[in-house]
């Protein structure tokens, strides 16, 4: 019998120490006898229902099931978001299909997010920094040539671009921001990532404030969206397990974009 409490032991064994705090079930049983599994970025409706009607017994998924984001360790939320529309939808398909939840997010991140995300945009190994920021040398070029470049790898079609020097600016190291390494919240990252000599940034989610502290440094953002810059890692991960557990049925479910540019 194979369990959610199993594979959260495999993925610490893979990540070398404990799954992190906003990790875990939330909602089912760890002791839950599984057999089939899908593997998603978050469990929206569509998610669920696609698992359900495979009769899929867990989903393991990278984003919190529950809105707010991270309610739990959140001091800000205060109680009501239990009965709040989305969060009932969610909790209520989960019962439907007798569906457990495992959540797996920053071990996932450690494990094969960034690599992947480097891999589809064809990065190859990046350079040594002496803070240990991450950057990528690439042939310098003009910022409008790297976004046409990211948009045919990632496969969208349209991209979200802060040109602080215009489309012209010539690029050449390249800091990736992954899911949302580009918001307000993470600017500490990019500022490593300025003091490693990062002149462009490729983000999956930014705001306007992390926008603008990347332009008040004078570095351009490419933002492709929080989830096509993680399925890349997601996809790869629900290969992991597949080989690890090779009793079990796993499928990746593949989160589109939300939005679109019109």
């Amino acid at each position: 019998m194979t369990t959610p409490c199993d594979i959260a032991a495999y993925v610490e064994k893979l990540k070398g120490w404990p799954i992190g705090r906003e990790e875990g079930v939330h909602h089912g049983r760890w002791d839950h006898s599984i057999s089939a599994v899908t593997v998603c970025w978050k469990a929206t409706p569509d998610a669920i229902e696609d698992a359900g009607h495979r009769r899929d017994d867990l989903i393991i998924g990278h984003e919190s099931l529950y809105d707010p984001y991270d309610f739990s360790h959140n001091r800000f939320v205060g109680s009501g978001w239990q009965i709040w529309g989305t969060n009932e939808r969610r909790k209520s398909l989960l019962q439907k299909y007798d569906l457990t939840y495992l959540r797996l997010h920053s071990s996932v991140d450690r494990i094969c997010i960034e690599g992947c995300f480097a891999e589809t945009l064809g990065l190859g190994k990046p350079a040594d920094a002496a803070n240990e920021a991450k950057l990528w040398n690439i042939p310098e070029r003009p910022l409008m040539e790297l976004v046409g470049y990211v948009k045919e790898r990632v496969g969208i079609p349209t991209v979200r671009v802060c040109a602080v020097k215009g489309m012209g600016q010539k690029v050449g190291k390249v800091g990736l921001l992954v899911g949302g390494a580009g918001l307000d919240s993470n600017v500490g990252g990019q500022q490593c990532l300025v003091d490693a000599g990062c002149d462009v940034f490729i983000s999956g989610e930014s705001d306007n404030y992390g926008f603008r502290f990347a332009a008040e440094n004078g570095i351009p953002t490419i933002e492709t969206s929080h989830e096509v810059c993680e399925n890349p890692g997601i996809r790869h991960f629900c290969e992991i397990l597949a080989q690890q557990f090779p009793d079990l049925r796993f499928t990746f479910y593949e989160n589109p974009c939300i939005w679109q540019a019109v």
